[in-house]
C-alpha cells in the first residue's frame, strides 16, 4: 500500500506542468510608444517607438510610421530592451532536482555527443515562467554528466513543441574538461601525486576519442566510413568542419590553460565556459580568440586568499581586456536572477552598456544567432521586452511586456499566483 501511494505521488509530481498558454502568433502590427529603447547595437533612443509585425521589427526610431491598424501600447516611462539571453543553462530539462523521474539532464557514459538538449527540453516546465517573468527569454540549455554531455540548443522560452522552441537546435557541443585541481583533505584518501596522475588520464582519454572522432569524420568525407557508422562520430561531424562550436567549462587556472591547448590542437571553435580564473590568463584567452561564458556574478572566490569581489570584478577585468563574455548564472531555475547578475557587476566597474551586451547580444553572437536575437534592430525578430524601471536593479525593475517573435507572452506564474492568493487573504481580513 506504501509502495502504491509513493508511485502515486512520485507520478503527481512528473506530470506537474504550467498552465499559462503560450502566446498566439501575431496578427496585427505592434507599436511600442514612448519608451526608452536600448538598441544594444546604435545606443539609447530616448521617446522611441519600436514598431514589428509577422514577428520581424519593422522600426526602430523616434519620428516613425505607425500602421493605421498597429495596437499601439504606451511606453512612456518604461525602458523597451531586447530579450535577455541565458547561455549556459539547464532549464527545461530539470525540474525538481530531489525526484529522479524529472532530470532528465545526463546521460550515462562519459562520451554522449550524440545527445541534444531540445529532445529531452520540456516546454511545460513550471520553472520556465518563473524565469521568463524577469526577461529571460532565449538561452542556450546545456546538456550535463560525462566528459561530453552532448549538444547544447538555443531556446526561446514560449511556444508549443521543440520545434516552435529551438531557434537554433544544435549549438555547440558540450565538454567537460578535466580539473587539474589537487586537494588536501581528510576526507581524501588519494595524494595529490595521484590526483594529478588520474587527470591526466582522463585528459588523455578526451584527447583520445576526440582523434577517433577526427579519423572517422576523415574516412567519411573519403567514403570509407559507409560501412561503419557511428551515431557519437556522426555527431561530431560539424565540430570538425568548424560548423558547429565547442563549449569547453573549465573554470581553474591550469584547466583554462590546457583547454585553450585542446582547442588549438583539434583546430575547434571553442567557446570558454565557467573561468572563474579568466583573470589569471587574460593574454593566453585574448591570443586564443575564443569568447568566455562566465558563471553567476554573486559567488565566492575559488581561494581563501583571493579577494571577496574577485567574482564581482570579473566581467570589468574582461571587458577592459577586450575579450568578447557573456554573463550566466548556474542551474535552471536560478537564472531568474540573470540580469541582478549583470547589475552587480555594473556596481564593480563594469559600464551599464557592457553589462547589457553580455546577456543580450554577446550570447547572441557567440551561439551565431545575433542576425535573429540580442539587439532591438529592423529585420530582426520581435523578441524583446518592456520594463517598468532598469531590468538590471532588482529595486526597480518590473517586466510589463514580453514578447517572443511578436508573441505575446504570458508573465504570470505558480509564484505570481501564489502571492497574490495571500495577498488577497489580507485584503479580505482588512475588510471585515
Amino acid at each position: 500500500m506504501k509502495c502504491t501511494a509513493l508511485i502515486l505521488f512520485l507520478s503527481s509530481i512528473v506530470v506537474m506542468a504550467h498552465i499559462e498558454t503560450p502566446g498566439e502568433p501575431q496578427h496585427k502590427p505592434v507599436a511600442l510608444v514612448g519608451g526608452r529603447v536600448f538598441t544594444v547595437t546604435h545606443g539609447t533612443i530616448e521617446g522611441g517607438t519600436v514598431v514589428f509585425d509577422r514577428g520581424k521589427i519593422v522600426a526602430v526610431g523616434t519620428n516613425v510610421a505607425i500602421p493605421p491598424d498597429a495596437v499601439q501600447i504606451d511606453c512612456r516611462g518604461k525602458h523597451i530592451y531586447p530579450a535577455l539571453f541565458a547561455p549556459h543553462t539547464t532549464i527545461g530539462l530539470i525540474e525538481i532536482e530531489a525526484v529522479r523521474a524529472t532530470r532528465d539532464v545526463a546521460e550515462t557514459g562519459q562520451f554522449n555527443p550524440n545527445v541534444r538538449a531540445d529532445v529531452a527540453y520540456n516546454p511545460d516546465s513550471e520553472v520556465i515562467p518563473t524565469v521568463r517573468s524577469n526577461g529571460i527569454l532565449l538561452a542556450a540549455v546545456c546538456p550535463d554528466g560525462g566528459m561530453i554531455s552532448g549538444i547544447a540548443s538555443i531556446m526561446q522560452l514560449d511556444g508549443w513543441t521543440r520545434e516552435d522552441i529551438a531557434l537554433r537546435s544544435r549549438a555547440a557541443l558540450v565538454v567537460n574538461f578535466p580539473s587539474l585541481a589537487t586537494y588536501r583533505a581528510p576526507w581524501m584518501r588519494r595524494s595529490p601525486q595521484e590526483q594529478r596522475r588520474d587527470a591526466e588520464r582522463q585528459i588523455e582519454t578526451l584527447y583520445d576519442f576526440f582523434r577517433q572522432a577526427q579519423q572517422y569524420v576523415r574516412a567519411a568525407a573519403a567514403g570509407l566510413a559507409e560501412n561503419k557508422r557511428d551515431i557519437r562520430f556522426e555527431a561530431m561531424r560539424p565540430v570538425f568542419d568548424g560548423s558547429l562550436p565547442v563549449m569547453i567549462r573549465c573554470w581553474e587556472y591550469k584547466q583554462i590553460l590546457r583547454a585553450i591547448e585542446f582547442a588549438r590542437y583539434f583546430g575547434l571553435r571553442a567557446i570558454l565556459v565557467g573561468c572563474s580564473d579568466a583573470w589569471r590568463c587574460l593574454d593566453e584567452i585574448k591570443q586564443s580568440g575564443f569568447p568566455v561564458i562566465i558563471g553567476r556574478v554573486h559567488s565566492l572566490p575559488l581561494r581563501d586568499e583571493e579577494g571577496y569581489d574577485t567574482p564581482y570584478r570579473l566581467p570589468a577585468i574582461l571587458d577592459s581586456a577586450g575579450i568578447q563574455f557573456a554573463i550566466s548564472d548556474a542551474g535552471f531555475w536560478q537564472q531568474r536572477n540573470l540580469p541582478f547578475q549583470a547589475g552587480t557587476a555594473i556596481s564593480f566597474g563594469l559600464s551599464p552598456e557592457s553589462a547589457l551586451r553580455a546577456i543580450t547580444l554577446s550570447p547572441a553572437q557567440i551561439f551565431g544567432v545575433s542576425d535573429r536575437v540580442g539587439s532591438i534592430e529592423v529585420g530582426k525578430d520581435a523578441t524583446l521586452i518592456v520594463s517598468k524601471g532598469n531590468v538590471l536593479d532588482a529595486q526597480t525593475s518590473r517586466i510589463e511586456y514580453a514578447f517572443v517573435q511578436g508573441r505575446r507572452v504570458v508573465l504570470e506564474n505558480k509564484q505570481s499566483r501564489l502571492a497574490e492568493k495571500y495577498r488577497t487573504r489580507y485584503r479580505q481580513q482588512i475588510q471585515r
